[in-house]
């Protein structure tokens, strides 16, 4: 079975728990405050994902977020969140999404991101265009920022905190059309990636979270860069700034946002 083959067979499975799955209060706890959440079920999921990518690939790497990084020697890496908005997850039941990304080499291979609740998979090979379920996406045209609708995945931490972006996220958000929050990396990127957002921001985001989604997104006509508008690094948490296309990238750097 190819690795594409193998990473569609499994998120649907995954998808297919989670949506069966009840979540009472004895399965839910605290990383580090009551803001930052795990269950049962990421950590039931993500070794999931992994026994069946290293029963079939066992020279690939694995990286998520529950368990310690599996090394492999072949030059492949799967970057696995088995939920990524886990706190919608448990306070809505929606608006949360298993993500699965594969790179070899530090270039990209596919990327696939299933809205479990809504059932809209999102996904892409490297060079074949951005899709939803059957349908190809594509990024918006809006080409003016006080046009844009853009979206981040906590609005506490990116204007509301003491940061040293803080200003400047303040002054974007005054520029642009609106700001929405769904709190989830991989599915706000895939708005984006459809056509449904223009523009992305947050002030931290793992590898997990968006290195699936970053593939969609510029298979679907975007572009992708840390908030300072360096290349996105594929293995350590960043800031994350991205756009509906690199017009829009430029105006955001130009205009020191």
């Amino acid at each position: 079975m190819e690795r594409f083959e193998l990473a569609l067979k499994v998120i649907m499975r995954a998808g297919d728990v989670l949506r069966r799955s009840p979540m009472g209060e004895d399965q839910i706890s605290r990383k580090t405050d009551h803001q930052d959440l795990v269950t049962c079920r990421d950590k039931e999921i993500e070794q999931m994902l992994r026994q069946e990518i290293l029963k079939s690939f066992p020279m690939d790497r694995v990286v998520g977020e529950e368990y310690p990084e599996d090394s492999g020697g072949s030059g492949v890496a799967w970057y696995i969140d088995p939920i990524d908005g886990t706190t919608n997850f448990i306070n809505q039941r929606k608006n949360y999404a298993v993500s699965i990304g594969c790179w070899k080499d530090e270039l990209p291979v596919f990327g696939l991101v299933l809205d479990v609740e809504r059932e809209e998979l999102y996904w892409a090979k490297s060079g074949e265009g951005a899709w939803k379920n059957r349908q190809d996406i594509h990024t918006s045209s809006h080409c003016h920022v006080s046009d844009l609708l853009l979206t981040t995945p906590c609005i506490q931490h990116t204007f509301l905190d003491e940061h040293p972006l803080r200003s400047s996220m303040l002054h974007l958000a005054k520029a642009v059309r609106a700001v929405r929050s769904l709190g989830s990396v991989a599915l706000e990127l895939c708005q984006l990636a459809s056509g449904e957002a223009d523009m992305f921001v947050t002030i931290c985001s793992a590898p997990w979270d968006h290195n699936a989604a970053r593939v969609i997104l510029q298979e679907a006509g975007g572009c992708i860069c840390t908030l300072n508008g360096e290349e996105l690094p594929l293995n350590s948490n960043t800031t994350v700034a991205a756009f509906n296309c690199p017009e829009m990238r430029r105006l955001f750097l130009q205009n020191g946002y």
